[in-house]
């Protein structure tokens, strides 16, 4: 698996139309998981890891990358007690969904699918909702919650696409093919007006200190391709060193989504 950033970023402009503004984010709920399973090596050090969806924001629509998750789906993920959840925050995110031009899945986990498969609207979200062919496979033939299981005639409602290692799927954002977290998982570049560029690693990581130290993590429910991911890993730690100014998002760690909240890098969510 090789990765040629020059191309992706070309890649970012060759859909006509307007670059996208900027990009927010949102925090539903979060995980409480010893530092040990986040990052191989760790200790016992509670980290708390935020469940979370990202905004394109564009002149004249958003798209949503990822859709997050229903309170029950996420109380699904709990190991005895019940997990920090924002019922506010998602009722903001299901807000955004509902108004956006566009929903992108990620890969088919329950926290990056839910917002859509568990909503009252599904059928409305679904048509507006790309997922490639790999994802949808997986939504039903191997469902990440049994209560997210959909149908083949489901799977008809959703904008199902494929394609080879990279896709610009709208002017400004091109999705990278990076299977390893799980088969269909795909990272996402993102290019603003301003020039300001990010690459959204998604789940490759779950907190930069995975980048950094270039360590996967260590939960024993993680069922990953290694070498794959160790691959990812060392791409996007080079990637800290010679391109300094792109900006690596990361889907589940508080710290990093604070930093770049702060420095202006990412905004609240638009509704």
């Amino acid at each position: 698996m090789k990765f040629d950033l020059s191309q992706i970023k070309s890649l970012a402009t060759l859909q006509p139309g307007q670059l996208p503004l900027a990009i927010n984010a949102v925090k539903v709920a979060a995980s409480i998981r010893p530092n040990r399973f986040v990052i191989e090596g760790g200790d016992e050090t509670p980290t708390s890891m935020p469940r979370t969806a990202f905004q394109v924001v564009y002149p004249d629509r958003t798209v949503m990358l990822d859709s997050g998750l229903d309170q029950a789906t996420h109380d699904s993920f709990s190991q005895g007690e019940k997990e920090p959840y924002y019922p506010a925050a998602f009722e903001k995110l299901t807000k955004a969904l509902n108004q956006a031009g566009a929903i992108i899945f990620t890969h088919y986990h329950a926290d990056h699918i839910a917002g859509v498969v568990c909503a009252p609207n599904r059928l409305e979200l679904a048509n507006k909702t790309f997922t490639t062919r790999h994802t949808a496979q997986l939504m039903v033939e191997t469902p990440h919650r049994p209560h997210l299981a959909v149908t083949p005639d489901d799977i008809r409602d959703f904008i199902v696409f494929d394609y080879g290692d990279y896709y610009p799927i709208m002017p400004g954002i091109v999705m990278i093919k990076t299977p390893g977290h799980s088969p269909d998982s795909q990272m996402v570049f993102v290019r603003l007006q301003n020039g300001k560029e990010y690459l959204h690693s998604v789940d490759t990581a779950w907190n930069m200190q995975n980048i950094v130290q270039m360590k996967g993590k260590a939960a024993p429910w993680v069922k990953e391709n290694k070498e794959q991911i160790e691959v990812q890993l060392r791409w996007l730690n080079g990637l800290l060193s010679t391109d300094p100014d792109l900006t690596i998002l990361v889907t589940h760690d508080d710290d990093q989504l604070a930093k770049v909240k702060d420095e202006g890098l990412v905004g609240e969510l638009r509704v």
